[in-house]
């Protein structure tokens, strides 16, 4: 199962009484030909700008549909199972409070030095970019004891995520 995948079956949202009226007013300029604008952000504008010009008397029509809608996504959402492989929640897994924390990288190494060297001379902003354009400019030679220093912590990390039985890939296993 992917990260984007739906339950084809889940119920559709309720529509706002905002969205109600964007699909009248384009299907209403599509009939008439009143809006000859094929760009979307002018349309947009455009549509926004008399949904804001309208009184609460012209919305009303908009507000008991989308009101009706609202009671039928509940009513549609009561009787929803969810189907086997979609949850009814974010499918997204917990992280492990008790897994160690990912290495720093070579790079976030020398820039914890290039920090310390710099701190008095240059604000926060000015540290993180002058420190890339440090970093980019050195050597694989001169890179080389930041990379040692990831490769130590990497390794240690890794040595933890086995002994807890979790896998080298370390995604942090399952909360639950």
């Amino acid at each position: 199962m992917g990260k984007n995948d739906k339950d084809p079956n889940r119920p559709k949202k309720a529509q706002s009484a905002y969205f109600i009226f964007m699909g009248d007013y384009r299907n209403h300029c599509k009939m008439t030909g009143e809006s000859n604008t094929s760009n979307v952000t002018e349309f947009t504008k455009m549509a926004s700008a008399k949904w804001r010009a309208m009184g609460e008397t012209e919305r009303e029509p908009y507000d008991q549909r989308a009101a009706a809608d609202k009671q039928r996504y509940e009513h549609q959402m009561s009787m929803y199972v969810p189907a086997p492989g979609f949850s009814s929640k974010g499918s997204r897994k917990r992280k492990n409070p008790d897994a160690p924390k990912k290495p720093k990288s070579a790079y976030l190494h020398f820039l914890d030095a290039f920090r310390e060297a710099n701190r008095d001379k240059l604000d926060h902003k000015q540290i993180i970019s002058q420190g890339a354009a440090a970093w980019s400019q050195l050597t694989d030679e001169q890179k080389l004891p930041y990379n040692q220093k990831y490769a130590v912590e990497k390794d240690k990390y890794n040595a933890l995520l086995q002994s807890m039985n979790m896998g080298a890939a370390g995604g942090g296993g399952s909360y639950y």
